[in-house]
């Protein structure tokens, strides 16, 4: 019994040693977009996302239907769908950076939040 509980510590020690991978850092995308223009992206993105979530007289639950309302927030900021794809990327394998965005973009949704009436 004590072989086998042995054994099996080992094989799922093997199994971590091996599953834990160096991290390699990702280039930094040509267009990165700043992590103030992320901000302001992601703020945007958000505001869209929770206006369709909330539409209920929406029919259509796919997200297709909100494909063209993204490309009109990334014609808004001047960027592609790709930039904000590849900077999105970038940020989410970087936590530090990211919770760093997701801070500013929480702060932007909060300031532009309206108080309950009493």
């Amino acid at each position: 019994m004590r072989e086998r509980t042995l054994c099996i510590a080992l094989f799922l020690l093997c199994i971590h040693l091996f599953s834990c991978k160096e991290e390699v850092d990702e280039p930094k995308p040509t267009s990165l977009l700043t992590e103030e223009k992320m901000a302001e992206v992601l703020t945007d993105v958000r505001l869209l996302e929770g206006v369709y979530a909330g539409d209920f007289q929406r029919v259509d639950t796919s997200e297709y239907g909100i494909g063209a309302y993204y490309e009109q927030v990334f014609t808004k900021h001047e960027i592609t769908r790709v930039v904000f794809v590849e900077s999105y990327s970038y940020y989410a394998h970087h936590p530090e950076m990211m919770l760093r965005v997701e801070t500013e973009v929480s702060r932007k949704l909060e300031s532009m939040s309206v108080p309950a009436a009493p």
